[in-house]
């Protein structure tokens, strides 16, 4: 399996594991910026052995809640929307729709083609 098909198919996974640590990244760094003088010693300490690295943490944690809430978001709206699309039982519905049913489930990998091929062959559609 190529790495690419690997991800689309952990889509969800790795988007919803970058966006908590992303988040976790995003309060240690936080916290040292804005509790410091709040914080217990001994909560205080390992924050202040990162340092100056607060900065590129907020940064990079930043951009991974952006990345990593976006693409958790795009992949939960099309499992919805291929869901939806999915539950007719109508042919011409359902031919209507194929083309969005097919980008979808490209993108959402292998498990979804499969579900989608065997609606085709449910409803006689080549």
């Amino acid at each position: 399996m190529s790495a690419i098909k690997w991800m689309r198919k952990h889509a969800l996974v790795l988007s919803g594991t970058l966006l908590a640590i992303s988040i976790a990244g995003m309060v240690i760094s936080l916290s040292y910026f804005m509790l410091e003088s709040y914080l217990p010693d001994e909560v205080n300490k390992p924050i202040n052995t990162i340092g100056a690295w607060n900065y590129w943490i907020l940064l990079l944690s930043s951009f991974g809640v952006i990345i990593g809430g976006w693409y958790f978001y795009d992949t939960r709206r099309k499992m919805k929307k291929f869901e939806d699309l999915m539950e007719t039982n109508s042919k011409s519905k359902f031919t209507r729709n194929l083309p969005d049913l097919e980008d979808i489930a490209w993108h959402l990998g292998e498990e979804y083609e499969d579900r989608l091929n065997e609606k085709k062959k449910k409803l006689r559609i080549k």
